[in-house]
């Protein structure tokens, strides 16, 4: 973003700071037999042929997968009452961002 005052040109830096620490990467599984996916629909346009295509094939490749659906109010974040239902549900969590 810039802005003009009296012919000086201010630039600003978008950038962020440096990261400070790490997270460590989740545990991943040997498979999905057996647990429990969530799909989140997070609103945009055709997020829901996404999660419908993921969907079958999930099923076609992992007959055991018991799938969830949720689905968010807006694009922006989740509701906490979503969130609370997820974290205690599910054993992972896919999300589309599709337009």
């Amino acid at each position: 973003m810039a802005s003009d005052h009296g012919g000086r040109l201010t630039v600003f830096d978008p950038t962020a700071d440096g990261q400070e620490g790490t997270d460590a990467l989740a545990g991943r599984f040997n498979t999905l037999d057996g647990k429990v996916v969530g799909l989140l629909n997070n609103t945009k346009d055709r997020s829901d042929v996404v999660l419908d295509e993921l969907e079958q094939r999930l099923r076609e490749q992992f007959p055991g997968i018991d799938i969830r659906h949720y689905r968010k109010q807006s694009v922006s974040g989740m509701t906490p009452d979503i969130k609370d239902r997820v974290v205690d549900e599910v054993d992972a969590l896919i999300t589309a961002a599709a337009d």
